[in-house]
C-alpha cells in the first residue's frame, strides 16, 4: 500500500473503503433487483460470458479451456462456473457474486485513497470510479472486467508499497498468476514488480523508503535507477522468480490456443492498435479536468520549478498522439476498434489532414500536462512506479485491436484519483498542495481544499447519468428474454466482420445453422 502522508489519516481508511464498497453494493443491488439489462451488456453477457460459465459448469470438472466464448483468460469464468455448479445456476446469483468481487475492488480503492487522503475527502475523490458506467456495468452484470481491475489494483499497490520484502514480491506473484489467468492483457503488471524490486534495491542498505521528493544518496532519477547497480540483482532476480508462475501460464494458453486469445476471437484480435497510449493518455487528460481545483495549484508549481518535466510531459504526449493514426467515424476507424465513448465525440470534430483527430491530439496533450503534474506530488520512486504503469498499460492497449472507452477509463481514473488523494495528504515539505499553497491568503487555501470535491462530485453525478440513460434506452431487455442477435454495428455502419465471433464458436460445434441465433433446446 502507499504511504499515509499523515499517520491521522490511517484510521479513516477502512471506513472509507466500506463506504465505497457500500455505496457500490447498493446500487448494483438496486439494479439487480430490477431484471433489466441494456443492450451492450446483454449482448456481452448473454451471447459470451454467462454462455461460457452455463458450458464450463456443465463439464465440470473436465472443462475444455481449447476454445471457449470469451477473449480473455478463463479465471473469472471458471469462478462463476463454481457459483452455477455449487451454489445456484440463477442469473441473480451470478450477478451477486459478480458484486461482490467489485464491492472488493471499490473497498481495496478506497482503502488506498483512505490512506492517502483524509477520509471525507478521500471517499469524494474516489467516488467517480464507482459511478463509472464500465465499473458499475461489471457490479451489477455477469462481466469479467472488474475482477481483472482488482488484480490491477492491487498489483499497482504492492509496487507503491515504500518496502519490498519477500511476503511483497510472494504476494505480488500470486496476485500476477491469477491476474493472467482472469486477464490476460494484464501481464504487463509484471513489469510493475520487476521495476518496484529494482528502485528499492538500491536502498537495501541505506535508508528505508523515500523522503519529501525521494531520492537516493542525494541524487534524482539517475540516481534511482542506476545508483547501487550490485544490490539491485538479488530484489530483481526475486521479483523474476515470483512472476514465473504467471508466465507459465501465459505460455501454456499460448501454446493451447496457438496465439494469445482462444481460436474464436483470433480474426478479431489480430492486430495491434498504436494509439493506445494516446487514447489512454486523452482518457485521463478529460477526467482530470474535473480534478483541476486539485491539479491546477500542483501544476502551476510544477511548470515555474521545473518546466522541463512538464515540456517533456506535454511532448511526449504530443508524440504519442500525432503519430499513430486517431481519425474516428469511419467505417475504418470502425473496424480497426476506434468506436465509443471519447471516440464518439472526436467522429464530431475536425480531423487533422485525415491522419489525426483535433480532440485525440487536444485531449492527450491535456492528459501529458496533467501527469506531469500527478506524477510530481509522489515521491519519485513511486513517481517512477506511477509512470511505468501508464506507460506499460497504454502498451498494452496498443497491442489489443480494440481500443474502447470501458479499457481505458476505469485505469485512468485509478491513477488520477489516487494521484489527487496524495497531492491533498503530502506534508508541506513535499510536492502536493500544502506546498503548492504555501504563501496563499489562508482564506484562498482554504477554498481550494473546499471546492477541490465539487468536480469529482459533478464527475460521479455525470456518470451516473450515463448509467441511468443506458437503462432506461428503448432497447433495454428483460434479463429473461433470449439474447440479442449475434450480428451489431453502430448505426450506418456495417458489421465490423463478417461473422461475429459468437457465430464463429457456435459453427465450429456444428450448434449453427445460420448467423442468428436459434432457440436452446
Amino acid at each position: 500500500m502507499p504511504p499515509a502522508a499523515d499517520h491521522e489519516h490511517r484510521p479513516a481508511r477502512n471506513i472509507t473503503g466500506l463506504l465505497l464498497g457500500g455505496v457500490l453494493a447498493a446500487c448494483a443491488g438496486v439494479v439487480i433487483s430490477l431484471g433489466i439489462i441494456p443492450h451492450r451488456v446483454a449482448y456481452d453477457q448473454k451471447l459470451y460470458h454467462e454462455e461460457a460459465i452455463r458450458r464450463f459448469a456443465l463439464q465440470w470438472p473436465a472443462v475444455d479451456l481449447a476454445d471457449y466464448l470469451s477473449a480473455t483468460t478463463p479465471g473469472y469464468h471458471l469462478l462463476m462456473a463454481g457459483v452455477w455448479k455449487f451454489l445456484s445456476p440463477s442469473t441473480a446469483a451470478l450477478q451477486i457474486a459478480s458484486a461482490l468481487i467489485s464491492c472488493v475492488l471499490a473497498w481495496l480503492l478506497g482503502r488506498a485513497a483512505g490512506t492517502l487522503a483524509p477520509g471525507r475527502l478521500a471517499f469524494s475523490l474516489a467516488l467517480p470510479f464507482v459511478a463509472s458506467m464500465y465499473v458499475f456495468a461489471s457490479a451489477a452484470y455477469v462481466l469479467p472486467d472488474n475482477a481483472g481491475w482488482l488484480g490491477v489494483l492491487a498489483m499497482l499497490l504492492l509496487a507503491l508499497s515504500p518496502v519490498q520484502t519477500l511476503r511483497t514480491l510472494a504476494l505480488g506473484g500470486m496476485v500476477l498468476t491469477l491476474l493472467v489467468f482472469t486477464r490476460q492483457i494484464h501481464c504487463w503488471t509484471a513489469g510493475l514488480l520487476w521495476g518496484a524490486a529494482w528502485l528499492n534495491g538500491a536502498l537495501m542498505r541505506g535508508s528505508r523508503g523515500d523522503g519529501g521528493d525521494g531520492d537516493v544518496a542525494g541524487g534524482g532519477v539517475c540516481a534511482h535507477l542506476f545508483a547501487r547497480p550490485l544490490h539491485r540483482l538479488v530484489p530483481l532476480s526475486l521479483s523474476l522468480l515470483a512472476t514465473l508462475p504467471a508466465a507459465l501460464v501465459l505460455v501454456t494458453f499460448y501454446g493451447a490456443w496457438g496465439g494469445l486469445v482462444p481460436p474464436t476471437f483470433q480474426m478479431q484480435y489480430k492486430s495491434p492498435n498504436a494509439a493506445g497510449l494516446a487514447f489512454l493518455l486523452a482518457v485521463i487528460g478529460v477526467v482530470s479536468c474535473f480534478y483541476g481545483v486539485s491539479l491546477a495549484p500542483v501544476l502551476l508549481r510544477l511548470v515555474r520549478e521545473k518546466p522541463v518535466w512538464a515540456a517533456l510531459g506535454a511532448a511526449g504526449a504530443l508524440l504519442a498522439a500525432v503519430l499513430p493514426r486517431t481519425t474516428a467515424g469511419s467505417a475504418e476507424d470502425y473496424i480497426a476498434g476506434r468506436r465509443s465513448g471519447l471516440w464518439e465525440v472526436a467522429a464530431k470534430l475536425p480531423m487533422i489532414g485525415g491522419h489525426s483527430s483535433l480532440l485525440i491530439v487536444l485531449c492527450a496533450l491535456a492528459g501529458g500536462l496533467a501527469l506531469a503534474g500527478w506524477l510530481w506530488v509522489w515521491p519519485m520512486r513511486q513517481r517512477l512506479i506511477m509512470l511505468a504503469a501508464v506507460v506499460g498499460y497504454g502498451a498494452a492497449l496498443g497491442a489489443s485491436t480494440e481500443l474502447w472507452q470501458r479499457y481505458a477509463e476505469p485505469f485512468a481514473l485509478m491513477i488520477v484519483l489516487l494521484s489527487a488523494c496524495r497531492a491533498h495528504g503530502a506534508p508541506a515539505d513535499a510536492p502536493g498542495l500544502k506546498s503548492a499553497l504555501a504563501g496563499v491568503p489562508a482564506r484562498l487555501a482554504s477554498a481550494v481544499g473546499r471546492f477541490a470535491v465539487a468536480g469529482p462530485l459533478l464527475l460521479a453525478l455525470a456518470f451516473g447519468g450515463l448509467t441511468a440513460r443506458e437503462l432506461r434506452k428503448a432497447d433495454t431487455a428483460r434479463l429473461s428474454d433470449p439474447p440479442p442477435p449475434a450480428e451489431t454495428s453502430a448505426p450506418g455502419q456495417p458489421p465490423p466482420r463478417p461473422d461475429s465471433p459468437w457465430s464463429r464458436y457456435m459453427m465450429s460445434r456444428q450448434e449453427l445453422d445460420a448467423v442468428r441465433p436459434r432457440p436452446r433446446p
